[in-house]
């Protein structure tokens, strides 16, 4: 589940494209829903924007006194609210197949949280710099924004960066083939066209957000875009071998360390996918 700052149709909580929502705002909506999954037998696996971690840390806490026995995966992720509401929707997709157990199961949607969060691109196209908070755009750029036909690139992810994009042709953007680009409803379609051209993606696709553009960056002419490696699936399967049974609660995982309880795990639990933190 995904517990952020949601757009109004959405209500408080409820079903985003077969992804179960929150709003943060309303800590009933997100104690309830924990709830929910708790009286069904799951574990909750809640993702949150990085900057959101520590409210979310604390909602899940009140949660666990409402309703004992309840234990939650809370993971921060890097981004665009368009970015994490993708990489969420990702991964909730990942059920068990021929190769992989349900009891496995949540060990595989953490690895590939790890390698989305390291190998995932993310950046906001905005025609001012004047209420842009992160990445911080520098005085240089908030001169440049009074020149007629400015507008910026905000890149999130991997790096924080702003540069200036003009009329069909951005700048910093580096070619990453493999990839799927996915993108907010645009206002400017020589934003999506023109990071396209740069970064060569598989795929172009648009996908509505689980936040209001407004609410999210000030204006309504924003552009989120996300580059996702297509890979990304079967990069992320750890092997069987390197999962193992945490002794306090009995999640299985492949991290160095329970992602629930802490606890330090006693085994060697390496990944399939180089560069994905072990």
């Amino acid at each position: 589940m995904l517990v952020t700052a949601l757009r109004s149709e959405l209500g408080v909580s409820g079903d985003h494209d077969g992804l179960l929502v929150a709003d943060i705002r309303h800590p009933d909506a997100v104690e309830s829903l924990l709830g929910s999954i708790h009286r069904g037998g799951g574990l909750p696996l809640v993702t949150c924007r990085a900057d959101d971690l520590q409210a979310v840390r604390r909602l899940v806490t009140f949660a666990s006194v409402r309703f004992p026995g309840l234990h939650a995966c809370v993971e921060p992720l890097p981004g665009t609210p368009l970015c994490v509401g993708v990489i969420s929707s990702l991964v909730d997709d990942i059920d068990a197949d021929a190769s992989t157990t349900p009891d496995n199961v949540l060990a595989w949607r953490l690895s590939a949280l790890d390698l989305l969060r390291e190998q995932v691109w993310s950046a906001v196209w905005l025609p001012s710099v004047a209420k842009m908070t992160q990445p911080a755009p520098g005085l240089y750029n908030h001169v440049r924004s009074w020149l007629p036909g400015s507008g910026f690139l905000a890149v999130h992810s991997p790096t924080r960066e702003v540069s200036r994009a003009r009329r069909a042709r951005v700048s910093g953007v580096q070619e990453r083939p493999g990839h799927a680009l996915i993108h907010s409803p645009s206002r400017s379609a020589w934003v999506v066209d023109a990071v396209s051209d740069a970064l060569g993606p598989v795929s172009v696709s648009e996908l509505s957000t689980v936040r209001a553009q407004i609410d999210s960056f000030g204006t309504p002419d924003a552009t989120e875009l996300v580059a996702v490696p297509l890979s990304f699936h079967t990069q992320s399967r750890p092997r069987s071998a390197g999962i193992a049974t945490c002794q306090a609660c009995g999640i299985r995982h492949a991290r160095p360390a329970c992602p629930v309880c802490q606890m330090a795990a006693s085994t060697d639990q390496s990944l399939v996918s180089p560069g994905v933190p072990s």
